[in-house]
C-alpha cells in the first residue's frame, strides 16, 4: 500500500463537507452491464457530434499533441527494452483533467500539452479528434485477400466518490467534449472493488488487451476521483503479408545480442524516405486513412535518431517521402505488452509541477470547494503485429486525492485545575501530579 504524507489525509465526512453539490443529471437508474453496480451520472446536453473548431486551432492542437507524445517517449523509453504507449490515451486522460483546471495548473498542462490554443478550443479539438477517429472504422467486409476491417475505439470515463458533487459545467463539458458519464462508486469506503470495477471497464473496452491497468493501492480511502481513457484499435493491411513469405531470421538486437525471429517478406510499392542515418517506410490499413510508420536508423544510430526525434522532425522525414517506393520489406512479427508505468515523475520534470501538488493544485473547475490534486497516472498499451495486420490498445488512469483541514471530534481547553502524567513507554508511571494555579 502507499504511504502519502499526513498533510494529504482526509476522511469521507471532511470531502464531503468541503464540496459544494450542486444538481447533476442522473440518467434514470443507469447500472454499468454487468455486476459492477455503479451509477452514471450525464449531463442533458449530449455528446457533440459535429464541433466546431477552426482548422487553424485544430492542426495546432493535434501537432501538439504529437510533440507531447515525442517528449514523453524521450522520457519513458528505455535504452534497450521494448516500449510501447498511446499518446492519444494519455492526453485523452490528461483533457479531461486539464478541463477542470485553472489558473498556473491549467498553464502549466496546457505547456506540457503542447496545447497554444484557448481550453474550450483544446476541448473542442479534442472532442473533433475523437469524432474523427470514429470515422476511421471499417465495417468487416470480403476481399481477395481475405476479410479486412478497422475497428479504432476510444472510451473516457469519470468515476467519482458516491455523495460527492461536482459542478454542472464540468459534467456539461465531459458529457459534450469526452462523451463521458460521471460513474459513481464507493472509491473510497470500498477501494479493491472498486479497482476490480475500473479494471472491468478498462478490459471490456480494449478487448481484454489491458487487464489490471491499476494495481493494487492505486484507489485507496483517500481517492475521491478517477478519470480513465481506454483506447482500442484493429487493422487489416491494406496488402497484407503471405504467410508463405515467413520465415526465421536473424534480428540483431541492442547490446550486440543476436536473436532468431519471425521476419515478414514482401517487395511492394510503398511510401519511402531515406536519409542520414535513418530509413522510413508507411504502411497503410485497410481504408487508407490509418498506417503504421516503420522508423529504422542506421546501425549503431539507435539512440541518436530516437533522441532527436521531434514533431517537426518527423514531419520534415515524412515530407521527403516517395509515394510509390519500391521497397523489398522485411519486417518482424512481433507482440508484447508495457506497464502499468506511473508517468508521474515523468510528467513533473516536463513542467507540470503544480497538479502534483496539494498545496498549489487548483481544479476548482472540477471540485468547487477546491483542494484537489493529482496524485499519479497511470498507462498500459499492448501491441501485436502479424501478417494480417495489428491489433493494439491502451488504457490511461488519472488518480486524485483531496487536500482537507484535519477533523475536529473534540475539543480541550485546559483552564481548571488538571492532572498530569509523566509515562514511559513501557507503561510504567514515572511522575504523576496536578496543576491547580499555573501561576505560582
Amino acid at each position: 500500500m502507499k504511504r502519502f504524507p499526513e498533510r494529504h489525509w482526509s476522511t469521507v465526512a471532511v470531502l464531503l463537507a468541503a464540496i459544494v453539490g450542486t444538481g447533476c443529471a442522473q440518467t434514470d437508474g443507469a447500472e454499468d452491464d454487468g455486476d459492477s453496480g455503479f451509477r452514471e451520472l450525464r449531463s442533458a446536453q449530449p455528446h457533440d457530434m459535429a464541433p466546431t473548431v477552426s482548422p487553424d486551432d485544430y492542426a495546432k492542437v493535434v501537432a501538439g499533441t504529437t510533440e507531447f507524445g515525442l517528449s514523453l517517449l524521450h522520457k519513458l523509453a528505455p535504452a534497450d527494452a521494448n516500449f510501447f504507449y498511446s499518446p492519444v490515451s494519455t492526453a485523452l486522460a490528461l483533457g479531461m483533467t486539464y478541463a477542470g483546471a485553472r489558473g498556473s495548473t491549467a498553464e502549466q498542462m496546457a505547456l506540457v500539452l503542447g496545447s497554444t490554443v484557448p481550453p474550450e478550443a483544446f476541448a473542442s479539438s479534442m472532442n473533433r479528434l475523437m469524432v474523427d477517429l470514429a470515422a476511421r472504422n471499417v465495417a468487416p467486409h470480403e476481399t481477395k485477400e481475405g476479410t479486412k476491417s478497422v475497428t479504432l475505439l476510444p472510451a473516457n470515463a469519470v468515476w467519482m466518490q458516491k455523495g460527492m458533487g461536482l459542478g454542472p459545467g464540468y459534467l456539461d463539458t465531459m458529457s459534450v467534449r469526452y462523451d463521458a458519464g460521471i460513474k459513481v462508486l464507493d472509491l473510497m469506503g470500498d477501494p479493491r472493488g472498486s479497482t476490480r470495477t475500473v479494471n472491468r471497464w478498462v478490459a471490456a473496452h480494449t478487448k481484454d488487451k489491458i487487464l489490471d491497468l491499476l494495481p493494487e493501492g492505486a484507489i485507496d480511502g483517500q481517492t475521491p476521483l478517477v478519470l480513465t481513457n481506454a483506447l482500442y484499435f484493429y487493422g487489416s493491411w491494406q496488402s497484407p503479408f503471405l504467410t508463405s513469405s515467413t520465415s526465421n531470421a536473424t534480428f540483431h538486437a541492442l547490446a550486440d545480442v543476436d536473436v532468431t525471429v519471425p521476419m515478414m517478406h514482401d517487395d511492394r510499392s510503398i511510401p519511402y524516405a531515406e536519409g542520414d542515418g535513418y530509413q522510413l517506410i508507411d504502411l497503410a490499413y485497410d481504408g487508407g486513412q490509418l498506417s503504421m510508420s516503420v522508423l529504422l536508423p542506421a546501425a549503431g544510430r539507435f539512440q541518436e535518431i530516437r533522441d532527436g526525434i521531434t514533431q517537426a522532425t518527423l514531419e520534415s522525414m515524412r515530407s521527403a517521402m516517395t509515394r510509390d517506393g519500391e521497397v523489398r520489406l522485411a519486417l518482424p512479427k512481433f507482440r508484447f505488452t508495457w506497464g502499468t508505468e506511473s508517468f508521474k515523475n515523468q510528467l513533473i520534470a516536463m513542467g507540470m509541477v503544480d497538479a502534483f501538488d496539494g498545496g498549489r493544485a487548483d481544479f476548482s473547475g472540477i471540485l468547487p470547494g477546491g483542494g484537489l490534486f493529482i496524485d499519479d497516472v497511470m498507462h498500459k498499451a499492448f501491441i501485436g503485429v502479424d501478417e494480417s495486420g495489428t491489433e493494439a490498445a491502451a488504457a490511461t488512469a488519472v488518480t486524485t486525492r483531496i487536500v482537507s483541514a484535519p477533523v475536529i471530534r473534540h475539543e480541550l481547553t485546559a483552564d481548571r485545575p488538571f492532572l498530569i502524567f509523566i509515562r514511559d513507554a513501557t507503561g510504567a508511571l514515572l511522575f504523576a501530579g496536578q496543576v491547580t494555579n499555573p501561576s505560582l
